[in-house]
């Protein structure tokens, strides 16, 4: 059995994508780039897609004993593989935490604080191929589940209700969301630091949009 793989989806190549898959290739670890032009799974961020997405590419590489599932055109990656195994836990899914609750701001009172990491991201996701299945047979069985639920707003409502179906990377050990974190975000010898939490995260997603001008300023600055 192999120890992990980064699964990732996308129409074109466009972005930061070349860049992703050259830092993946450098740092020895196995991608699998999916097609979704060609497809029959559909493109989308709503909880019906995402189930199925997830089972079909699990599914496929179920001989990695670690999967990491991300975005590909806005997600950049720094580190080793080795320190990405470490980090992935063993006994449940693990999604990127961000500071923005979308898409229903209006459950955010609803959800504990913990911290200024406190929602869910849809783009990063990592756990072993059984917490994957189980994960997909779980939610798929919940009450609250609509097909027509953004994979994050449903993820929220778990958060707010204190689900252990939701289990969010709250400290970004091992992804960063760039969204209204440039507060937190520096560089030490082009490796990512929230210095919030003197973490290193491996995986930085320029969600929502975030320009990553500053992004390059801080990593190349920490190369002079």
């Amino acid at each position: 059995m192999n120890d992990l793989i980064v699964l990732t989806g996308a129409s074109c190549v466009h972005g930061t994508m070349e860049l992703y898959l050259r830092q993946l290739a450098d740092a020895k670890i196995d991608v699998h780039v999916e097609d979704l032009s060609k497809t029959d799974l559909g493109i989308g961020a709503h909880m019906d897609y995402k189930i199925r997405y997830m089972r079909d590419l699990v599914g496929r590489f179920q001989h990695y004993e670690r999967i990491v599932m991300t975005d590909a055109f806005d997600v950049t990656f720094y580190g080793s593989r080795e320190d990405v195994i470490r980090k992935i836990p063993t006994d449940h899914i693990l999604w990127g935490a961000e500071k923005n609750c979308y898409p229903d701001p209006s459950i955010a009172a609803r959800i504990p604080d913990r911290g200024l990491w406190r929602f869910t991201n849809g783009g990063l996701v990592a756990g072993t191929p059984e917490n994957f299945f189980k994960w997909c047979d779980a939610v798929e069985s919940h009450p609250l589940l609509l097909s027509g639920y953004l994979d994050q707003q449903f993820m929220n409502m778990l958060l707010a209700e204190e689900s252990d179906l939701c289990h969010i990377d709250h400290s970004t050990e091992l992804f960063f969301c760039l969204y209204c974190g440039y507060p937190e975000l520096d560089f030490e010898k082009g490796l990512p630091v929230n210095t919030l939490y003197q973490t290193h995260p491996n995986f930085c997603h320029a969600n929502g949009g975030s320009g990553t001008d500053g992004m390059w300023a801080a990593y190349n600055r920490s190369l002079a």
